[in-house]
């Protein structure tokens, strides 16, 4: 859930369909910039812009432990207390108040355009092999060499992806993800990074729906403060969960 907090971030250069060592490498690096630590508790901000003003927003902790373990607490706000709990491929929202855990998909919103999912899954170097695709483009002043991802599972909502990396820093530059029909659904530009314990991390990326009404709001995810932490098991069960 924040992997992240939080935009799947595809084939094979040879006939059977694997990545290059060069290109498993970059995918590693793309997604150590915002999977960087095993256990830690991050803060972060999800800030919808509608028409380029500032529509909503909400603030949130992500704490993450492993690979597939993470929980979202929402701080303050209209969702303020709300949780929503990643245990390997399970997801649930857990409301004040109610009883039952509520089974959700990681396509499911947080805010505008970042789903759930964008905060706590996404790992190209796990989810989808690559190939260079030939291409480059310039992104925030960055020149990116352009990367084609083919999901490994047919469950991946977007089973082909581009990725523009820069060679040199390697770091993601952007993520266009299509749909099986072929047609773009939505873009990840990752607009800043910093320097947390040694290693480099996304502070800032930008979401963009790209079909719909939502293609008029661009969501701005920022992850605030990374910090390390011993987290209990525990708290990533429904019972444990509520607890905290």
């Amino acid at each position: 859930m924040k992997r992240v907090l939080a935009a799947g971030f595809l084939l094979a250069s040879s006939a059977f369909g694997q990545s290059s060592g060069d290109e498993r490498s970059l995918l590693a690096a793309v997604d150590a910039t915002r999977n960087a630590f095993d256990e830690a508790v991050i803060s972060a901000r999800a800030t919808q812009i509608v028409d380029g003003k500032e529509a909503s927003s909400a603030n949130f902790d992500v704490y993450v432990k492993g690979r597939d373990k993470g929980l979202i607490v929402f701080r303050g706000g209209k969702n303020s207390g709300r949780k929503v709990l990643t245990n390997g491929d399970r997801m649930w929202l857990l409301v004040p108040g109610s009883t039952n855990p509520v089974p959700i998909t990681p396509n499911q919103r947080l805010l505008g355009g970042a789903s759930f999912g964008d905060v706590a899954r996404l790992r190209f170097s796990e989810d989808y092999t690559a190939k260079a695709s030939g291409e480059s483009e310039t992104v925030g002043g960055r020149s990116c060499r352009v990367l084609e991802l083919t999901g490994k599972s047919p469950k991946l909502s977007y089973p082909r992806v581009l990725l523009s990396v820069d060679d040199r820093a390697k770091v993601p530059c952007r993520v266009r993800f299509f749909l099986a029909s072929g047609r773009e659904a939505r873009a990840v530009t990752f607009t800043k990074f910093r320097e947390q314990s040694g290693k480099k991390v996304v502070s800032e990326m930008e979401i963009r729906e790209l079909i719909g009404a939502a293609s008029r709001a661009v969501t701005r995810l920022e992850y605030l403060d990374y910090r390390m932490a011993r987290l209990d098991p525990k708290i990533f069960t429904p019972e444990g969960a509520r607890g905290l």
